[in-house]
């Protein structure tokens, strides 16, 4: 009886490793998935388990099972990813191709075609964002993709949509835009001062540009009745040309305007069919919208301030120095620099920008 126990359990427990194994190798293209790597993962996977999970006592079965389902997950996942990177490293048999090696050449043959350079990015993030195309088509090979781009060019704008795919909406993050309005109603207080009357900004991966007409709103807020005495630029660009489209139109769903508050709803947008809404004329208006690639383009000169939120992340070191130059260059001295929650300024940079609000990332250019 408790054989037969014992029996169900480890069967169990190999069911709930299984299922683990495949949902982590679910998105891997970059390593070897054939059944022998596989099974060798499980078997190491379960060899490395802590013992709770592979044996028990009479009575026990189903406080075990329902532990390692629930309470236990992270255990258990991370045994799957430490059986993928060992055996991925030194599988039992020799590879049939360089995964890593075609990769690189499916970055290259994207740039080639299409002139958009991933090769830069964070591997991680644009593998993870391939196998999404790669699973759409039933593929199994980072060559069998390079193959299908060949032959069916289209599926470069379902794949340039993937890659580029930006999540964001109205006032992100709304404590940051607290500290934001501020800036701006300091700023415009120096322009008067200096007898200035122009303001440029510049909104960099502006996306579907919740962003950059979130900057308008708040402009149009402190100006009010004196928005007449000054030229305002507002540029904002983006390397996806879909998502600029979508800006143009200027339509939102509700979900995306969950931080505007009513007043604002109310006095800057209108209300369309089927729950959407449009901005109004005055803050669309504002905005300056233009395909701009931050890698290889020159930046939007003699700015205020840049904001560039959220998209560092997918960036390398190397590509984040050389931006954070094009951006240096970009801003008048004192001008400021705004980047996402998730992101900092390396120490190296702390000659050229000079940390002002380390809560909101807000960075001010240094006289060099």
């Amino acid at each position: 009886m408790i054989y037969a126990m014992l029996e169900k359990l480890k069967n169990i427990i190999e069911e709930i490793a299984l299922d683990f194994l495949n949902n982590s190798l679910a998105l891997r293209y970059d390593i070897c998935r054939c059944a022998q790597c596989r099974n060798d993962m499980l078997a190491f996977m379960l060899s490395n388990l802590p013992a709770k999970y592979v044996t028990t006592e009479k009575g026990e079965l189903a406080t075990i099972i329902e532990q390692a389902k629930f309470e236990h997950q992270a255990a258990v996942a991370r045994a799957a990813l430490n059986a993928i990177e060992k055996i991925s490293k030194n599988p039992r048999h020799k590879l049939k191709e360089d995964k890593d090696q075609i990769f690189q050449m499916l970055l290259s043959k994207i740039y080639e075609d299409r002139g958009v350079d991933f090769r830069q990015y964070y591997q991680g993030v644009i593998k993870r964002k391939l196998a999404v195309r790669i699973r759409a088509h039933n593929l199994e090979s980072y060559a069998d993709y390079l193959r299908f781009l060949i032959s069916r060019p289209e599926e470069y704008d379902k794949l340039l949509e993937e890659l580029c795919i930006n999540v964001t909406e109205f006032f992100r993050d709304p404590p940051v835009w607290k500290a934001i309005k501020k800036l701006f109603e300091d700023l415009i207080k120096k322009k008067k001062s200096q007898k200035e009357n122009i303001i440029r900004i510049w909104s960099a991966g502006c996306a579907s540009g919740e962003e950059a007409y979130s900057i308008a709103i708040v402009l149009s807020e402190i100006l009010k009745f004196e928005s007449q005495k000054f030229l305002i630029e507002l540029y904002a660009t983006d390397i996806d040309r879909k998502c600029l489209e979508a800006a143009k139109k200027a339509i939102y769903h509700k979900a995306a305007l969950k931080n505007v508050g009513d007043k604002q709803l109310k006095v800057y947008f209108t209300a369309l069919d089927n729950g959407v809404y449009l901005v109004k004329d005055e803050i669309s208006t504002m905005v300056k919208l233009q395909y701009l690639n931050l890698i290889n383009d020159e930046p939007i000169k003699e700015t205020d301030v840049v904001f560039c939120r959220n998209v560092f992340i997918y960036f390398n070191r190397n590509l984040q120095e050389q931006l954070l130059m094009k951006f240096y260059q970009s801003l008048r001295i004192q001008g400021y620099l705004i980047k996402g929650q998730s992101e900092t300024i390396f120490s190296e940079a702390g000659s050229i920008f000079k940390d002002i609000d380390s809560n909101a990332r807000i960075y001010q250019k240094t006289e060099v």
